[in-house]
């Protein structure tokens, strides 16, 4: 039973990773035009906005070919609250290196963040937390640790912008991670047993020629009898 738990819990962890991202923050959210930090106001006191957030998150990688993987991950940041929920594809281009592109949901739980709300012509508009945004990088894997370097676009409407240079650690619970460019080897088939020629099975024996029976004699024909002689009729007698 504990072979077949740890069977089960090998088979589930296969693509699943964690990963830790620290993310540099930047925009009109973070420092003013003139370069400095954005204050708010919480509970009287007033307060910078944080530059940076230090995202866990849960990753899951799923191989679509030789080169190509899809990745999905769910994080939760602490210090600029933030949970980015992303989908991006990761293409091998060399050795251990691969490039990644992608986009997600971002949802801006921070103190300091409060969606605009007023009125755009007669319509009266009320912003969202959750913003959509875009991300691209390059990572390098070594075994089953993975190092990354990318760059978030979260939030970018003119007036409020939000922008994150990423740095980020990774580890994959199925072991190893693979070598994108290399070949996959082929699995080396079993030649197919040959089959045993089947025994040769003897000729019938051939039936002995029925012997011809002999013609039966041919009776010899019996003798004509031969024509009996005709009797001369006796010469007339001479009246006197």
């Amino acid at each position: 039973m504990v072979v077949a738990l740890l069977g089960t819990t090998t088979i589930f962890a296969q693509g699943f990773g964690l990963g830790l991202d620290y993310m540099m923050l930047s925009g009109t959210m973070i420092t003013d035009a003139d370069g400095n930090s954005v204050t708010y106001t919480a509970d009287g006191v007033t307060e910078n906005v944080s530059s940076s957030s230090a995202v866990l998150n849960l990753n899951y990688t799923h191989p679509l070919s030789e080169k190509l993987d899809v990745v999905g991950s769910l994080g939760y940041g602490m210090g600029f609250g933030l949970i980015p929920m992303k989908a991006s594809l990761s293409y091998g281009i060399a050795s251990n290196i691969s490039a990644n592109l992608g986009m997600g949901m971002y949802m801006v739980t921070d103190d300091s963040y409060v969606p605009y709300e007023g009125t755009i012509g007669e319509d009266e508009w009320k912003g969202s937390s959750n913003e959509f945004g875009m991300n691209f990088g390059v990572a390098y894997n070594m075994n089953a640790i993975g190092i990354g370097l990318g760059y978030d676009m979260i939030k970018g409407d003119g007036n409020n912008t939000l922008n994150a240079l990423t740095i980020s650690l990774s580890y994959a619970f199925g072991g190893e991670s693979k070598d994108k460019t290399a070949p996959k080897k082929k699995k080396a088939v079993a030649p197919k047993k040959v089959a045993a020629p089947k025994k040769a099975v003897a000729p019938k024996k051939v039936a002995a020629p029925q012997k011809v029976a002999a013609p039966k004699k041919v009776a010899a024909p019996t003798k004509v009898a031969a024509p009996k002689k005709v009797a001369v009729p006796n010469s007339p007698v001479n009246p006197q």
